[in-house]
């Protein structure tokens, strides 16, 4: 559970990369087709669902593990965010004052993952049953609705109209609502049905039940929430013509809902940025061909960016990973590897939080953990890893490069 955990922590972490680059790009593409700015919140919900990535040169993502599986076994509790800036401050914190085995007890990263597992575990159980509740609530209002035409139906216990159901969804509507309003709703959860937004908010309420604890998954739920619906007024706008707009308008107003928490049904006519949805509605007018290009090319650049992770080194992802030792309290990092220059080397960061004088001598080899094997990774250039011999005082950090 503290594996899954921990793989669930990073996902959500480079897919909040993403979110932060739809949010610049739905910004800057305010007059794109909001069918876009959907699509690329759907970029976000394919980060959140694969647990793997193609490796890119292009990827924009600073670190695909941010927190690195060495911290449930070894000895380190440093975070790897592909940003120095960050990854100094934070790590140089912790060796300072957290050193397994000394300062904390030994497995301590697993100890800890483990409550934060029961609390994920408690969040998502807490976010299942609101779920649960507010459609058994919301259901027994409408079960003894009558049916009007199809799949529309009219209730005396519902203040707005709404789309409930997965499966089989049935529009209703309140029996008090004008016959010209009615005409505008209709058309609006039509056209929700049509773009199957029945299914797309639930699914996102359920990524964002796995993800609670993050809060910028959050921020791109409600914002879905929110291009759902001005994607949705937009495609009604454009069936029904430039003269819908005023009564359309009209309609959003008279059916509004007060202000509600983050609910993952129904899909309700006036639930959501009603002031927003109406100046969108006002304002609306045919995108230029040229908007949509540019539109479309920036969503493949997003794609391509923020859905691939960065390029792991040339020796099969060596360099960047915690090693550890049989001693507690004693540690070596390889922090860089270059091969391609005309005197290959490595560097090496060393941490001695024991209270012993160690060395390690002229000759030694490193190791990569390839599931629960350790093999060599020595290349042909036998060169690359002889190092004349260091002592490693108590106390000791420090990095050295090797020839």
């Amino acid at each position: 559970m503290e594996a899954l955990f921990l793989e669930l922590f990073n996902m959500s972490v480079t897919a909040s990369w993403l979110v932060l680059a739809v949010v610049i790009l739905r910004t800057l593409l305010k007059k794109a087709p909001k069918a876009i700015t959907v699509f690329l919140w759907a970029l976000v919900g394919i980060r959140l669902v694969c647990p793997f990535s193609f490796e890119s040169v292009l990827s924009l993502i600073p670190s695909a593990e941010t927190v690195p599986e060495a911290v449930l076994t070894g000895s380190d509790f440093n975070i790897d965010t592909g940003l120095s800036a960050i990854d100094s401050r934070v790590n140089g914190y912790l060796d300072d004052r957290y050193i397994e085995g000394v300062t904390v007890p030994a497995g301590n990263g697993m100890t800890v993952m483990g409550v934060l597992s029961v609390i994920w575990l408690v969040g998502i159980a807490a976010m299942l049953i609101y779920a649960v509740v507010s459609y058994i609530r919301i259901y027994r209002q409408v079960r003894e609705g009558v049916r009007q035409d199809g799949n529309i139906y009219v209730c005396d216990r519902i203040s707005a109209p709404f789309i409930l159901g997965v499966f089989r969804p049935k529009i209703y509507l309140p029996s008090d609502i004008d016959k010209q309003d009615a005409e505008y709703v209709i058309a609006h959860e039509r056209a929700h049905l049509k773009r199957r937004d029945h299914l797309i908010k639930p699914l996102g309420f359920l990524l964002l039940t796995v993800y609670w604890f993050n809060p910028v998954i959050w921020i791109a739920y409600i914002l879905l929430c929110r291009d759902i619906e001005l994607a949705c007024d937009e495609r009604v706008i454009k069936e029904l013509g430039e003269q819908a707009k005023k009564p359309y308008s009209e309609a959003l107003i008279n059916c509004s809902l007060p202000r509600r928490t983050v609910a993952a049904c129904p899909l309700a006519f006036g639930e959501v940025g009603v002031k927003s949805r109406i100046k969108s509605v006002l304002n609306y007018k045919k995108p230029a061909f040229w908007v949509v290009i540019v539109a479309i090319i920036a969503s493949i650049a997003v794609a391509v960016g923020f859905l691939t992770n960065p390029k792991s080194n040339d020796l099969s992802n060596i360099a960047n990973q915690n090693y550890g030792s049989e001693l507690n309290g004693l540690s070596l990092e390889i922090v860089n590897i270059e091969t391609s220059a005309p005197d290959p080397y490595l560097t090496i960061r060393y941490k001695n939080r024991t209270i012993k004088n160690l060395t390690y001598g002229a000759e030694f080899h490193i190791y990569q953990k390839i599931g629960d094997k350790w093999e060599d990774c020595r290349i042909n250039q036998d060169t690359v890893w002889i190092a004349i011999g260091y002592h490693m005082y108590p106390g000791a950090k420090d990095n050295h490069q090797y020839i």
